[in-house]
């Protein structure tokens, strides 16, 4: 088979208007070696050699399902269990506290999470391991973590919850002992974990079907508002912010800001944390 051409700057700023309008990723120009990198392989796939001609076949809507493999190949998905303790450890200790008496005080029997953007799963299921730590608080209460990510492929790996042991790191020895299983060298989440937990597909500027979400306590959002430009965030933010219950809450990435984006939510300070509530 012939090799793959060169990414060409025009057929670059092709590519990357198309995802940015499928999916609200934008790609600088200092990304076309990393685009080329990885959209390579899709043409590679379907034994191509031009860019020109990947282009044409993924905006011809009978190939939708390609663009989900296009979204699995530009997308980044590095992430561990309990990432970022201090912000994880001010859900656990302030925030689910004050939104379950919240939710008791509205006479509401459910608690729901949003983990937007899970990725392969380490996040929901670290909440989910929380809230098994927490039933006494939960008492009475039903709670629902639902994940979402725009990548099949990062869902897989979620819905098959089975962990090399880096990505347990930051977990404590009570935490890997209680909820997760060995399976050959890898660690699978137990089933307690699993059953709190519903995972699906969803791409986070499809604005249209956010209604899917409403009624939500707690939204986690983190470290991915930085792959978005000002216009898409704050549509993706005003959405949460529809979404979420009266006195809920929206975390984002501790590098992420909503400064010039959402004057709706109330910033909180926690110890080596932040989070906003919707007042």
């Amino acid at each position: 088979m012939e090799t793959v051409e060169k990414l060409r700057t025009e057929d670059y700023k092709a590519i990357r208007e198309f995802v940015y309008e499928k999916s609200g990723l934008f790609f600088s120009d200092a990304k076309l070696y990393f685009i080329e990198n990885r959209v390579s392989k899709r043409l590679i796939a379907h034994k191509m050699t031009r860019y020109g001609d990947y282009l044409r076949y993924i905006k011809n809507p009978t190939n939708e399902r390609e663009l989900r493999h296009l979204f699995d190949a530009v997308t980044t998905n590095e992430t561990s269990f309990y990432r970022n303790p201090p912000q994880v450890d001010a859900f656990a200790d302030h925030i689910l506290p004050k939104v379950v008496e919240s939710i008791r005080a509205r006479g509401q029997r459910t608690l729901k999470i949003w983990s937007a953007a899970c990725s392969s799963g380490e996040e929901p299921y670290t909440l989910a391991m929380i809230l098994l730590e927490k039933k006494d608080l939960l008492r009475g209460l039903m709670p629902r973590i639902y994940g979402c990510d725009i990548s099949e492929e990062v869902l897989a790996k979620a819905r098959q919850a089975t962990y090399a042991p880096y990505t347990m790191r930051n977990l404590s020895d009570s935490f890997k002992k209680n909820y997760f299983e060995p399976n050959g060298k890898e660690f699978t989440v137990s089933r307690a974990a699993r059953t709190l937990v519903t995972l699906s597909h969803f791409n986070l500027v499809d604005y249209k079907n956010y209604s899917k979400f409403r009624g939500m306590d707690i939204i986690f959002c983190r470290n991915v508002l930085i792959y978005f430009d000002t216009k898409v965030k704050r549509k993706i933010i005003s959405g949460f912010h529809d979404n979420l219950n009266t006195n809920s809450y929206l975390l984002i990435g501790h590098s992420e800001s909503l400064h010039n984006i959402n004057r709706d939510f109330k910033l909180e300070h926690f110890s080596r944390a932040l989070a906003y509530l919707k007042s």
